[in-house]
């Protein structure tokens, strides 16, 4: 997995050279990064989890009680009109909404040791409170509704529950005690009427009949005035007990509408017929709302801006279905208003056409009439009190079923042992994670802040050219001859052979037999261009080619102290004072190696080499060597090595490992390429002994920071102080070391 970032530092140089169209983007391995970084990530996923383990030993922990219920719907057959509808989900929600309700949790914080438990003792308002912290939740999965409390005493909580429970339980079986005892009453009252209003008519009808015996017969025989008039009657009859039912259940529905606390019973009452106006959805929303709220309190707290607009967003949808529900209540009881009215109605024109057909009956049989209409009247009362009779049977079964409890408690709420906040698993499983993302993100940050070189491959697409070469570190413990002639002294050393390596490359790859004047530069003072050079020289002479080393770094000249040679005559001396070469040149004891030092500094370098006798210098010697070694001066600090450079046949760009950034290797090259130096590539210079292989081709190398050291007032190709490499070493040790790229076979 890898990332790409761009390098605010990035130098472009199109105008110049056409290839270069912009800085390439910088490609991230995150795994690579991770693993450079892994102590750090590793240091900071330690503190993430000491830091939720302390959190975790301080919060107070808070206990979950939790109750189930489950409520059937059985409630009892009252009336042919009330509404009997089967266990639904609206129902439950219902019932939950009741367990929540203010007059449930009264109950609840009334009854006896509640109000003295630890939990509420401090509390100005336990039932604002308790309305706050109570859940009752129906199952995701079935109808059971789990009644929940958090407090930080599980005991409290647990006895809190049962109460609230035990309330519900109460006032559920009371309501339904109340309603059919109240029936019932208005019931037995109406039967007592009815059953002297029987006895009278039947006393009457007996009468009459033994005063007319004769009038018996006539009565079955009947005409079609008595027919509408039996018809009228039995409709009659049927309007008065539907009437009597009406008005007993609007009694009802009023009584309960007038007390506030009883409203959210008439939701039952109402079952389906209300259905329309109500919002279910919503309704399931506020159960989903307190679920995310309770979960979120649970994580964040209670001051968290999430769980405040969680509590918003509840209270303002409760709101919302309080005004369905309310709307639905109010309906209900216009709708049973309305179908008394309508009752009524029905028996006044009912009864108008009664006494109309009555008259009618009189005017052809007075006395039939009378008879048919004492033997109705009889015939209906009697039928009446029948059915009073099976409804006062009906309605003492549903008072005792009422008795019995509806409501199965199926998990009493007991003292929970675990603490359900903070879960100790979770705490510390978040801590790990933000503990190891800071860290990563600490590592990414080190790496945006990093602008070196990190490997070959880098190296290549950043600045467009071949790296010829890779040197590694050599130990010279600060002898400066002994660094300047390491493949003569040490052949078979590591940077000898590497130094070889970029012998063949430069043969094969970049110069070839056409090039013999080779200069020899880096970005900055530090990167070690000048052991480079010499010890590049050496090899090329070791290969039987007559190599001639020249030191044109005229500011600060180093390659007289590695030969141990005079610098009373040299380069400076053959252009300024045009001496001889031959008086300047020095034969080494390194076979077909000579040197041209620098000799006395001069006071103007660049116009000593930039005078057009320094070209000229160079064509007479190329007659003489098979390859010229210049030795050149930074390009960043001063302009001596581009005037070089674009006299020369190839220049190397020699850069520092764990040392040289992006802008300045690129600002050298673009300096380069602005005087049209001829066949440039790269030498990576100080490669760190255990990285050696890191900087092979395809393969990248982490590192620690570090500071340039010196600026452009001076500059030098020192080798690392004892100090510098015990710094370089301690950071070295602190990257890990990739696998070894492939090298560059001569």
């Amino acid at each position: 997995m890898s990332l790409v970032t761009s390098d605010p530092f990035a130098l472009d140089d199109s105008a110049s050279h056409p290839t270069v169209a912009g800085q390439p983007a910088r490609e991230v391995n995150i795994l690579g990064l991770a693993w450079r970084n892994r102590w750090l990530i590793l240091l900071t996923t330690l503190a993430g989890f000491g830091v939720a383990w302390a959190v975790v030993q301080r919060v107070t922990p808070r206990y979950t009680s939790v109750s189930r219920l489950y409520v059937e719907r059985n409630q009892p057959r009252l009336l042919e009109s009330d509404v009997q509808v089967a266990q639904t989900t609206q129902y439950l929600y219902t019932q939950a909404e009741l367990i929540r309700s203010t007059p449930v949790i009264s109950a609840a914080v009334s009854a006896p040791g509640i109000k003295g438990l630890e939990s509420l003792r401090d509390v100005e308002e336990p039932v604002g409170f308790l309305k706050q912290r109570l859940n009752a939740i129906l199952g995701a999965q079935d109808e059971i509704i789990n009644v929940s409390l958090e407090l930080p005493d599980g005991k409290d909580a647990a006895q809190i529950v049962n109460a609230v429970v035990d309330a519900y339980v109460t006032t559920y079986v009371e309501r339904q005690k109340n309603s059919a005892a109240e029936l019932l009453g208005l019931l037995q009252k109406e039967k007592s009427v009815r059953d002297e209003e029987l006895d009278k008519r039947r006393k009457a009808l007996d009468d009459f009949r033994k005063k007319h015996v004769e009038l018996a017969v006539k009565v079955d025989e009947g005409n079609v005035v008595t027919q509408k008039f039996a018809a009228l009657s039995t409709s009659l009859n049927t309007t008065d007990l539907e009437l009597l039912e009406a008005k007993a259940l609007y009694n009802r529905v009023r009584k309960m509408y007038d007390t506030p606390a009883q409203r959210l019973f008439l939701l039952d009452m109402a079952g389906s017929e209300q259905t329309n106006l109500r919002d279910l959805e919503m309704e399931r929303h506020v159960q989903e709302i307190e679920q995310s709220l309770s979960s979120e309190r649970a994580r964040w707290g209670e001051g968290h801006p999430r769980v405040k607009l969680l509590r918003d967003a509840l209270e303002e949808t409760r709101d919302k279905v309080a005004k369905k529900q309310a709307n639905a209540i109010e309906a209900y009881v216009e709708t049973v208003k309305q179908r008394m009215d309508l009752l009524e109605q029905k028996h006044a024109e009912l009864q108008t056409a009664y006494d109309g057909a009555f008259n009618n009956a009189t005017q052809v049989s007075t006395e039939v009439l009378e008879l048919q209409s004492l033997q109705d009247a009889f015939d209906r009362t009697a039928k009446y009190c029948e059915t009073l009779d099976d409804r006062i049977k009906q309605l003492d079964l549903s008072e005792q079923a009422a008795g019995k409890l509806a409501v199965h408690i199926l998990e009493v709420a007991g003292e929970s042992k675990l603490p359900s906040y903070p879960s100790r698993a979770k705490f510390l499983a978040v801590g790990l994670f933000l503990g190891a993302l800071i860290g990563l993100g600490l590592a990414w940050l080190r790496h945006l802040m990093d602008h070196r070189l990190k490997s070959v491959d880098e190296i290549t697409e950043v600045l467009q050219l071949s790296v010829l070469g890779v040197v590694p570190h050599s130990d010279s413990g600060g002898d400066r001859s002994r660094a300047g002639q390491y493949v003569a002294l040490a052949p078979r050393s590591s940077v000898a052979e590497a130094i070889r390596t970029l012998r063949t490359a430069l043969h094969f790859g970049l110069a070839g037999q056409d090039v013999k004047v080779i200069a020899v530069t880096s970005p900055v003072p530090g990167d070690g261009k000048t052991t480079i050079t010499s010890n590049l020289a050496i090899a090329l002479s070791q290969a039987n080619q007559r190599v001639l080393l020249i030191d044109a770094d005229l500011r600060k000249p180093s390659q007289h102290i590695i030969f141990n040679l005079s610098s009373d005559v040299g380069l400076a001396s053959v252009l300024g004072d045009r001496r001889p070469l031959d008086e300047a040149i020095i034969h080494t004891d390194i076979p077909n190696l000579d040197v041209l030092p620098c000799g006395p500094l001069p006071s103007n370098p660049v116009e000593l080499l930039n005078n057009g006798y320094f070209s000229e210098v160079l064509e007479t010697l190329r007659g003489r060597y098979d390859k010229i070694i210049i030795d050149s001066p930074p390009v960043m600090p001063v302009a001596d090595a581009r005037v070089i450079a674009a006299i020369s046949d190839a220049t190397l760009l020699v850069l520092r490992a764990e040392r040289s950034t992006r802008r300045m290797s690129l600002g050298a090259r673009n300096e380069l390429w602005r005087v049209r130096a001829a066949r440039l590539g790269v030498v990576l210079n100080g490669v760190p002994a255990r990285k050696h292989g890191a900087y092979g081709y395809g393969d990248g190398y982490g590192y620690g920071s570090t500071g340039y050291g010196n600026g452009y007032g001076g500059y030098g190709d020192e080798e690392e102080t004892p100090r510098s490499r015990k710094k370089s070493r301690a950071l070295i040790t602190a990257a890990p070391t990739p696998a070894p790229a492939e090298s560059v076979e001569a």
